[in-house]
């Protein structure tokens, strides 16, 4: 982990758990809630992204994600498909970014302004899609100068080669056990 880690400089993000991801969230869902329930015993900032475009036509012809996908590829706000699954454990004063509309849940969102505003010095990446939201959330926030630690168990799916490339030069890859551990001696140290 890297050093000097401590509950006022930690933050949990959890990316786009939405019903249109239902098939890759829902496995991960216990292990991410039982984070997220860590968390906050740590009084550690708990952050929600909810990806989505306001009208994903006119989108495709400035948006290069939705040329990519397609309209009918991409995730309309408002829509079934944009809802947060009903078992994620989103707490009322959480902040949700639903203005996220790319795979770096940096670019055109408030995370960085909240991630300054706590002093956070560390992220913990969380959710879906590995590969895609994670692993750039992941790159942003290691050239933005934060270190990271990202859960093997709690994105998904499972993506093997971008765990070796986070490993390898961006950040710590981590079980969520191992990150509860770690949140719940946070915990502990802070109530003696």
């Amino acid at each position: 982990m890297p050093h000097g880690l401590s509950s006022s400089k930690l933050a949990l993000i959890v990316i786009d758990m939405q019903n249109n991801f239902a098939s890759t969230a829902k496995p991960i869902l216990a292990e991410v809630n039982a984070t997220i329930a860590s968390a906050r015993r740590a009084g550690i900032p708990v952050i929600f992204s909810q990806h989505g475009h306001s009208d994903p036509e006119n989108d495709e012809k400035t948006s290069v994600l939705v040329r990519w996908w397609g309209a009918s590829g991409s995730i309309r706000k408002g829509s079934s498909d944009w809802k947060l699954l009903s078992g994620l454990d989103v707490a009322p004063n959480e902040v949700i970014l639903d203005e996220k509309n790319t795979y770096d849940a940096f670019h055109g969102t408030r995370l960085k302004s909240l991630l300054d505003k706590h002093k956070v010095d560390t992220l913990i990446v969380s959710g879906v899609m590995t590969q895609l939201c994670c692993e750039t959330t992941a790159r942003s926030a290691f050239v933005q100068n934060y270190n990271v630690i990202f859960l093997s168990d709690g994105t998904g799916p499972p993506c093997e080669s971008t765990l070796k490339t986070i490993a390898f030069g961006f950040g710590k890859v981590i079980t969520c056990a191992e990150m509860r551990a770690k949140l719940d001696q946070i915990a502990k140290d802070q109530s003696n």
